[in-house]
C-alpha cells in the first residue's frame, strides 16, 4: 500500500495516465455488465409513467414464446410425428383403472344434470348395469378419441397455446431460463469483454489526450467506450454465420460455434417445463380435447341408455347447446385434473420414452440451418437492442465526466 502511496507521490503523471485504459476498462465491463442485468429484469416495470424500464425477456414473453412455438411446431417436433409414436392402448392399460374410479361421476353428471327426470326414472339396477356397461366402454373411448385426434390433429391439440402458456405470463422465469442456459457464455462473455475493448479503447484516449491534452476528451471516450464494447460483443456473438478467415485466423460468431451444446440445453428445457407429461395430458382433457372426450361419452351414454330403456321409458333426446357443454366441460375436467398428477406418474416414463422429446429437438436443433438457428438467440436482444448500446453509451459517458473531473 505505501509503495502504491510513493508512486501517485513521485509519479502523478504517470499514474493519471494508467488510470485512463484502466477506467476505461472498468467503464467497458459495468455498462456490459448492466446491459445483460437489464435483459433479464426487472419481471415489472419500474420508473414512472413512460419513463422506466422492464427487463427485455418479461417485457416480450409472448411474442418470444411465439417465435418458441412456431420454431418447435415447423421446425423440430411436429405434432402429428409425436401423436405417431404413441400406443393408446399402452396409454389406457395404464391408467384404466384411475379413469373407471370417475367413471360412475362422470356418467351421473352427464345424464342426471341434463336430463334428472330420466335419470330418476332408471331403477339401482339399471343405474349399476349402465355404469358397468360404461366402465367397460372407457378404455375403448380412450382410443377412439386418441384416432379422432389424429384425423384433424392440428386443431384438436392446441400445441401452439400450450408452449406459449409454458414460457409467459406466470411462466416467464421458465423462458428467462432457458435463455440463461442457452446463451449463458455468450452473456458472459458480453460482461468480460467489456473490459479487453474498454481497454484497448483506453489506449486510443491516451493517444488523444496527449494530442489534444483536453477534459473533452474523456467523457467523448467514455461515450465510444460504452457503446462500442456493446456494439462489438453482439457482432461477435452473431456474426458471422459460418467460419471466416480473416488474414490470420478463422472466426465465426460464439452462438453459432455452440449450436451442439446450445441444442441440448435448449431441449432439456422444453421437454422439462414445456412439453412434458402433465402438459401433454391437459392437451388431450382440456380444450377441444375436452370438447370431443365430452361428445363421445354422451353418444355412448345415450346409445346405452336407449338399449336398457326402450320399453320402459320414452327417451328425451339429450341435445345440448353452448352453455351446457362449456358446464359439463367443465365438470368433467375437474373429475379428470383430480387424478392428472398419479396419471402423469404412471405414464410419464412411458412417454419418455417413447416420444423422445429431448433427444428429437436436440438432434433436429443441432442441423438447424445457421441463419435460423441465430435467431432463437438473437430475437432476445433484436427488440431493444438499439437501446442497450445508447444506455450503455450514456452510462460510459458519465463515468468519462467523473473520470475528467479527477483528473484535470
Amino acid at each position: 500500500m505505501q509503495f502504491i502511496q510513493d508512486l501517485i507521490t513521485k509519479y502523478p503523471e504517470l499514474v493519471k495516465y494508467i488510470s485512463i485504459p484502466v477506467t476505461c476498462a472498468f467503464v467497458g465491463w459495468i455498462t456490459n455488465y448492466i446491459a445483460v442485468k437489464m435483459i433479464f429484469h426487472p419481471a415489472e416495470f419500474w420508473g414512472i409513467g413512460k419513463l422506466g424500464w422492464k427487463g427485455i425477456i418479461p417485457n416480450h414473453a409472448v411474442k418470444m414464446s411465439g417465435l418458441i412455438a412456431k420454431i418447435l411446431t415447423e421446425r423440430l417436433v411436429k405434432p402429428h410425428e409425436l401423436y405417431s409414436r404413441v400406443d393408446p392402448n399402452e396409454i389406457n392399460a395404464q391408467i384404466a383403472d384411475l379413469i373407471n374410479l370417475k367413471a360412475k361421476e362422470i356418467i351421473h353428471d352427464i345424464i342426471a344434470v341434463e336430463n334428472p327426470i330420466l335419470w330418476n326414472l332408471l331403477t339401482e339396477d339399471i343405474k349399476r348395469s349402465l355404469e358397468d356397461e360404461v366402465k367397460k366402454e372407457i378404455p375403448k373411448q380412450i382410443v377412439e378419441v386418441y384416432k379422432s385426434f389424429g384425423k384433424d390433429l392440428d386443431s384438436v391439440l392446441e400445441f401452439d397455446e400450450i408452449i406459449k402458456s409454458s414460457l409467459s405470463g406466470k411462466k416467464t422465469s421458465i423462458l428467462i431460463e432457458m435463455f440463461q442456459r442457452c446463451g449463458g457464455p455468450e452473456f458472459q462473455f458480453i460482461i468480460v469483454s467489456g473490459i479487453y475493448f474498454g481497454f484497448l479503447i483506453g489506449l486510443i484516449q491516451l493517444l488523444f489526450i496527449n494530442i489534444l491534452g483536453q477534459w473533452w476528451t474523456m467523457p467523448i471516450m467514455g461515450v465510444v467506450v460504452g457503446y462500442y464494447t456493446n456494439w462489438i460483443a453482439l457482432q461477435m456473438i452473431f456474426k458471422p454465420l459460418e467460419p471466416k478467415r480473416y488474414i490470420f485466423f478463422k472466426y465465426q460468431g460464439l452462438f453459432l460455434k455452440r449450436q451442439d451444446a446450445v441444442s441440448l440445453e435448449f431441449a432439456n428445457v422444453v421437454a422439462n417445463n414445456v412439453l412434458n407429461t402433465e402438459n401433454l395430458i391437459r392437451l388431450i382433457f382440456m380444450g377441444k380435447g375436452g370438447d370431443l372426450l365430452i361428445k363421445l361419452v354422451i353418444e355412448r351414454a345415450n346409445a346405452l341408455t336407449q338399449q336398457k330403456l326402450q320399453d320402459k321409458a320414452p327417451l328425451v333426446p339429450m341435445l345440448l347447446g353452448q352453455e351446457r357443454v362449456t358446464k359439463i366441460k367443465e365438470t368433467i375436467a375437474e373429475k379428470l385434473i383430480w387424478i392428472l398428477p398419479e396419471v402423469a406418474n404412471r405414464i410419464q416414463n412411458y412417454l419418455k420414452d417413447t416420444l423422445q422429446i429431448e433427444k428429437t429437438i436436440a438432434e433436429r436443433l443441432s442441423v438447424l440451418p445457421k441463419d435460423e438457428f441465430e435467431e432463437l438467440l438473437h430475437s432476445v436482444f433484436k427488440e431493444d437492442e438499439l437501446t442497450l448500446i445508447i444506455l450503455g453509451a450514456l452510462l460510459g459517458g458519465i463515468v468519462g465526466l467523473y473520470q475528467a473531473y479527477l483528473v484535470f
